[in-house]
């Protein structure tokens, strides 16, 4: 299932496209999905762990990168509505298995791996994104000063704008070069603004729309689920310094369906406690906060802000720190 899950779901846009529903990715990613996560939580022993290997991730990065570029290209033949309804679908794979799968192999050493990880996010104008991450956020991780923290008193859209804004931010403060080198960030979006020109010239408006839309999905699911990642949870200060990250300060998910379908991505207390693993090496942590369900059924649930609270402020450790804003409301 582990190898099954993502590949057949990361082909569902082209087979929506073919069998005339557009919709097909995002009805599963909303309801399907979610619905085997309640379903099959529980079944995952915490020592178990899949195994991937290097190929696998690579064919299926491959494969998400050529379906937004394929389809992107058909767009000009497509209604609006289908356009809109493709590009949603699209988007939703390219977040939930591309923008994954690019946070996972841009860790890695090997040069094909950062490379298929930038292609990736550059094809979604998010190019920015693993520069900010690497260097910045796996350092400030459930700080105030992180902008893909989540305070306490935040819902996912006052988050939202603080967490763009601030991934970009400083993603610029992190690439300044050399007087005189051109800046990283600066760089990535003007190869990104590049390959939608293109991509106008070769389907049109309907072609740059698609682009757009579908990049507009991935974001929102990645900004999502950097929300719950971190929710509530904050490291206290030491000596004018914030203590170690310890796994009371990372979300966890123990969930079968989540595991296979995002490579391990909801067992991140690991991954953040440690990052030189490969998500094939990446175990459960009982220790850490754990979410109720898996991540497509948290992304649901961080959609509502009123509920997501209710839900989640039970499960905070009793002696977390209450992140204030900056104007401490």
């Amino acid at each position: 299932m582990h190898l099954l899950l993502p590949l057949v779901f990361t082909a569902t846009p082209s087979i929506g496209l073919l069998l005339d529903w557009p919709w097909l990715s995002l009805s599963i990613g909303i309801a399907l999905i979610p619905l085997l996560e309640l379903l099959i939580k529980g079944q995952l022993k915490p020592s178990s762990s899949f195994a991937w290997g290097s190929w696998f991730p690579r064919a299926v990065m491959v494969g998400v990168i050529l379906q937004i570029l394929t389809l992107a290209c058909l767009a000009q033949e497509l209604s609006w509505l289908t356009l809109i309804l493709l590009a949603g679908s699209t988007g939703y794979v390219a977040g939930a298995v591309g923008i994954v799968l690019a946070h996972e192999l841009g860790h890695r050493r090997a040069f094909i791996d950062k490379a298929l990880a930038r292609v990736l996010l550059l094809s979604v104008a998010y190019g920015h994104y693993a520069l900010e991450h690497n260097r910045g956020h796996h350092r400030a991780a459930a700080t105030y000063p992180d902008p893909a923290t989540a305070r306490r008193e935040e819902g996912l859209w006052r988050f939202l704008p603080r967490y763009y804004s601030g991934v970009f931010t400083e993603s610029l403060k992190l690439s300044q070069s050399l007087p005189g080198k051109l800046n990283e960030t600066w760089a990535l979006m003007s190869v990104t603004v590049f390959l939608f020109t293109f991509m106008t010239l070769i389907a049109g408006w309907k072609g740059l729309v698609f682009c757009l839309v579908q990049a507009a999905v991935a974001q929102l699911l990645v900004g999502a689920v950097d929300y719950a990642e971190h929710w509530g949870l904050v490291r206290q200060t030491e000596n004018g310094k914030p203590e170690r990250m310890g796994p009371q300060h990372i979300w966890d998910c123990n969930n079968t369906i989540a595991d296979a379908l995002l490579f391990n991505l909801p067992r991140h207390a690991n991954h953040h406690l440690q990052p030189s693993l490969n998500c094939d090496q990446l175990t459960h942590t009982p220790a850490s906060p754990q979410m109720p369900t898996g991540y497509a059924g948290m992304v649901l649930l961080t959609f509502i802000p009123p509920l997501y609270k209710k839900i989640m402020t039970p499960r905070l450790p009793a002696n977390s720190v209450f992140m204030k804003d900056q104007h401490g409301s």
